[in-house]
């Protein structure tokens, strides 16, 4: 197809992409407003969701497919479906084995991560591929861990040997790890390499979770302190402050949440704010971000430049965007990690870029009312913490992206290239599925939850209210 006929046929889908996003996230919306914000019963159900996926993916590959001067891509088109197959078999598995699982936050995701799976298909084809086996394998251990962890007795035991565990890792990653971007955070294992401060942020979650479970006195509460100062210390000497400004804000807000303890939460912000100040003192490539946020266009050709392409990229995507294949996203070195996000809007618009942030904001609510729903205070605090880690690693890349704040080196949820992100995203959501699935558990246990009932004569009511008899004091 030559580039004409190309042009034309991705400015036509890209209205097409842009009301299938918008479908699902007005699905997704309406259906936690009745989860989250009602107390009505929602009869469990996967909607058309799974295959509203299946034909974005399906013709986003296969749209890039036709891309070529050369003829039909095969294999993208062959990717497309290879996607389509992984989103369905994944989502029906988790589906029917896991009841109480929450369906609606596991769509979400797939959607953010087919938009990556595209972007990075448009961008870098080798890397999509080996993102979709990170995705599988990520997916590995969210069924691990929704198969395990709902069943582990006193899964407490294991809080001390963690609190070893995770910060001897960031240090040695400090010491020994590969360089990227600035950072000392990179460790190679054979093939591969990794990030292991993103491992030990799953582990940062579970240890405060169940270390503040309980009301414990100052003193008690030093061993935890001086757990989070050493990770934080490990982060900031592998030089990765965007990673421990995550560390620290997902600290303070579990700090609070567990113990309403004001004073000490103003103190460690404000001993925060006064690291931040030193850390940009005697880091110069934090200097070098700084001022590439306060004013991009004064070194555009230099420092400014990845902000500035990014912004000029939102803009000239509007509001639908250019067209799949149609802008230029790989003139920002960082599109495939760190400003996938401005990618996305120019090419499929800046409505689907408020969306993505909207799903965000889907997957901390429902899951914050987990937390809230949860029996236990260590899984309130595992689902709170895991939802805060999301939402605030989003909020600051995102942040970064738009010039709200400093850009930090830190992924995109879901989105952004980055097996190790993937992998602790994925484990991440799988904290808040055990969580939700313990819940159910409960509640069924306990005699005072019977879903599919209860949302049967819910809809029998608004079908034939004649027909709806039921005694209530049952």
């Amino acid at each position: 197809m030559d580039r004409k006929q190309y042009e034309i046929l991705a400015l036509t889908f890209r209205y097409w992409f842009v009301l299938l996003i918008m479908i699902i996230f007005v699905q997704c919306t309406i259906r936690t407003i009745r989860d989250v914000f009602t107390n009505r019963k929602v009869m469990r159900s996967s909607g058309n969701i799974p295959f509203l996926l299946v034909l974005f993916s399906l013709t986003a590959f296969g749209l890039l497919a036709t891309q070529s001067s050369q003829g039909f891509d095969f294999d993208t088109a062959i990717l497309g479906v290879l996607v389509s197959a992984v989103i369905l078999f994944q989502f029906y598995v988790f589906y029917y084995l896991f009841h109480g699982m929450d369906e609606v936050i596991v769509l979400i995701v797939d959607t953010l991560a087919i938009l990556g799976f595209v972007m990075l298909q448009r961008l870098t084809p080798e890397l999509a591929i080996r993102q979709i086996e990170w995705f599988v394998i990520g997916n590995v251990f969210l069924f691990i861990i929704m198969l395990v962890l709902p069943k582990l007795r006193h899964p407490g035991r294991f809080v001390f040997p963690l609190m070893i565990l995770g910060p001897l890792t960031l240090f040695i990653v400090a010491l020994f790890g590969q360089e990227s971007g600035g950072a000392t955070s990179l460790l190679g294992i054979g093939p591969i390499t990794i990030q292991p401060a993103e491992f030990v942020k799953l582990i940062f979650i579970i240890v405060m979770s169940y270390y503040l479970d309980e009301k414990k006195t100052f003193r008690e509460r030093i061993p935890a302190f001086l757990f989070v100062m050493t990770s934080i210390l490990g982060v900031v000497a592998q030089k990765d402050l965007g990673g421990a400004l995550l560390y620290f804000l997902v600290f303070l807000f579990m700090y609070q949440i567990s113990t309403s303890d004001w004073l000490i939460t103003i103190f460690t912000a404000g001993a925060g704010v006064l690291a931040a100040v030193f850390s940009y003192r005697i880091f110069p490539h934090v200097q070098v971000r700084v001022e590439a946020w306060k004013n991009p266009w004064a070194d555009i050709g230099g420092k400014g430049w990845q902000v500035a392409q990014a912004l000029i990229a939102m803009g000239s995507g509007g509001l639908l965007g250019l067209g799949l294949g149609l802008g230029t996203p790989y003139v920002i070195p960082a599109s495939r990690t760190d400003f996938i996000f401005a990618a996305i809007c120019e090419e499929f618009g800046i409505i689907v870029g408020g969306m993505i942030i909207g799903f965000y904001v889907l997957i901390v609510l429902r899951s914050m009312n987990k937390a809230y729903e949860a029996n236990e205070p260590a899984d309130m605090l595992l689902a709170s913490g895991s939802a805060i880690s999301i939402g605030i690693q989003s909020f600051i890349i995102i942040g970064g992206v738009i010039k709200m704040i400093p850009l930090t080196g830190i992924t995109l949820p879901f989105i952004s290239y980055g097996g190790s992100s993937m992998v602790v995203s994925l484990s991440t959501l799988a904290l808040i599925q055990s969580v939700s699935i313990k819940n159910q558990r409960f509640a069924k246990k306990m005699g005072i939850d019977d879903e599919y009932e209860e949302s049967e004569l819910y809809y029998n009511e608004d079908e034939n209210k004649d027909n709806y008899n039921v005694d209530e004091e049952v």
